[in-house]
């Protein structure tokens, strides 16, 4: 199979989190699209290590510790200078103090690379902080980025009929 790109795929953002983590509760949620994304959260989970030593063997074993969500950056364009419905509240939501948010990553295979029954879907839920518009240069693009702290396990699913 040939490798694909990452062309296509969507943002959606909901301002809340979902009543369980699992496909039925995240499509429970209102979702609006992000318009006009450039770089997309990135889902996943890491590990801390902790070393656990043994003064007999003289041998440090290691042990998986408590697992945390991502922290990483999304990026949007803002086109015609202003934003979009569904940029607007990530922008809110990255301001406010206590906000919480989910996003879902679609594939799309509709025309203009609109979501359809069947497409892969991944969710993820925690918040978005950091909201930082694009410093002005002679090689930018007017546009913003925002973090993504993900609270939960990525849930991977087919976007629904």
């Amino acid at each position: 199979m040939a490798p694909k790109s990452n062309i296509g795929k969507s943002i959606f953002f909901a301002p809340a989190l979902s009543a369980t983590n699992d496909a039925a509760g995240f499509e429970a949620l209102a979702w609006v699209k992000v318009d006009h994304p450039v770089q997309a959260p990135q889902f996943g989970i890491s590990h801390n290590n902790i070393d656990a030593p043994d003064l007999t063997s003289g041998f440090t074993t290691g042990l998986k510790g408590a697992a945390s969500g991502r922290d990483s950056q999304s990026s949007y364009r803002i086109d015609g200078g202003a934003l979009t419905a569904g940029q607007e509240d990530v922008k809110n939501s990255a301001e406010a103090l206590g906000s919480v948010c989910s996003i879902k990553v679609v594939r799309g295979s509709g025309s203009d690379a609109a979501p359809v029954a069947g497409d892969p879907v991944e969710y993820a839920q925690g918040y978005v902080h950091s909201y930082v518009e694009n410093q002005a240069t002679d090689n930018s693009y007017e546009g913003f980025s925002v973090n993504f702290k993900q609270n939960a396990v990525s849930v991977k699913a087919t976007e629904p009929a």
